[in-house]
């Protein structure tokens, strides 16, 4: 999705020529006014929360995506459902301890693109389908998503919705996959991230 960990929200828009941008020169995206919200379903239910983006860059020539690096700060990880302020640390700390996303040691999760599609004419608002290289905990594997682009004035923003196997990125805890008898304590092996980027 973009060098993303490179994270639910219905899309829409339009993607119009943005006028300010060169052919092939990558624009920014702005960190502080983009989001990156995750989703983790268990048998009980859910939880969510952001993950900050350290930085990244989408390339296009003229209206046409090229190109989109994104990467994550998976220390940043926070969780916004769970009130107390014990329980949302304790969960925190076990999203970044070694059970999943090990942080210290792979503090960054990045998203980089190996093709753009433009959806020209298709029905919905999808704009763009998008394949490129997940990278979580240093194991990488392919993802292709649909997103939206959507241009105002000199910015344009782009969201879309990266579902992946966890399990695939070396994180089993609480897998059904891979532990049996877990009942009403099995987490789901699919994550969802839900972005929306703001770009420069």
């Amino acid at each position: 999705m973009l060098h993303l960990i490179p994270f639910l929200i219905a899309l829409s828009g339009v993607f119009t020529n943005p006028s300010t941008s060169p052919i092939g020169k990558p624009r920014s995206i702005d960190p502080a006014a983009s989001t990156v919200l995750w989703t983790g379903s268990k048998v009980a239910g859910s939880h969510t929360g952001n993950i900050g983006i350290r930085s990244g860059s989408l390339t296009f020539d003229g209206d046409l995506l090229l190109a989109a690096d994104v990467v994550m700060d998976m220390a940043s990880i926070t969780c916004t459902d769970i009130t107390s302020p014990s329980s949302n640390a304790k969960l925190v700390s076990h999203l970044k301890g070694a059970d999943f996303f090990a942080v210290e040691e792979h503090p960054k999760a990045t998203f980089r693109t190996r093709s753009v599609e433009r959806m020209a004419g298709s029905a919905g608002p999808v704009t763009h389908r998008i394949t490129g290289d997940l990278t979580i905990k240093g194991i990488t594997h392919p993802s292709s998503f649909d997103a939206v682009l959507v241009s105002d004035a000199s910015v344009i923003k782009a969201s879309g919705t990266i579902r992946f196997d966890r399990t695939k990125y070396s994180i089993r805890y609480g897998s059904g996959s891979f532990v049996d008898g877990l009942g009403d304590r099995m987490i789901s092996d699919e994550v969802v991230l839900k972005f929306d980027l703001v770009v420069r």
